[in-house]
């Protein structure tokens, strides 16, 4: 008798242990101090009434290459008016770089839109540096890019989540533009040509 109620006993905290371990795996109904309504999450952008925060216009000389479009889904970077943007040997596939581009924030819900944007050009140690990074991390500018550009600037943008990512855009001494985008990792499919309209 006593060797059963041990069992039950036994069984009893094991079913206990089991019932609090999937209570407390469920995520709590109440929203945690600073966080904002849940439906926040899923609000689409409203292009013509963008958030105080939001950036709207670009610094120079990105702005000579990209702007800004707006989509209910968010921000993002596309070719400036006379400007062509593609991947090598493709003329159907429109590259892009948009606000929820950083790998962190692919799989989060919500808008997403751009709020810094900032442009620099890089030194030559940098600029040396950097091309050895783009060839190692992408093998599409590795097999278009042989030898440091002439000149290399580097995009930075933060969007509302707090993430970022990296644009790099080299030109080389032939006056081809490149873009190049790090999410962080700068992969070949991120690369992209950037070519005056004709």
């Amino acid at each position: 008798m006593t060797g059963r109620l041990e069992v039950h006993r036994h069984l009893f905290v094991v079913a206990a242990a089991v019932v609090a371990f999937a209570f407390s795996s469920i995520p709590a109904s109440g929203h945690s101090e600073g966080e904002g309504d849940s439906r926040d999450e899923f609000r689409l952008l409203d292009c013509d009434r963008l958030p105080d925060d939001a950036v709207t216009t670009l610094p120079a000389p990105i702005d000579r290459w990209a702007r800004l479009e707006c989509v209910p889904v968010g921000q993002k970077l596309v070719a400036a008016e006379g400007w062509h943007w593609r991947y090598p040997g493709s003329w159907t596939v429109r590259p892009e770089a948009p606000a929820w581009a950083p790998d962190a924030s692919v799989r989060l819900p919500g808008a997403k839109y751009f709020t810094g944007i900032t442009v620099t050009e890089l030194t030559d140690g940098a600029r040396a540096a950097t091309h050895r990074r783009l060839a190692e991390e992408s093998s599409l500018y590795r097999s278009y890019v042989e030898t440091p550009p002439e000149r290399m600037f580097r995009l930075v943008a933060h969007n509302n989540l707090g993430h970022e990512f990296e644009m790099f855009v080299p030109i080389e001494a032939s006056g081809r533009h490149w873009g190049v985008l790090c999410v962080p990792g700068c992969r070949p499919e991120y690369g992209f040509m950037m070519e005056p309209a004709r």
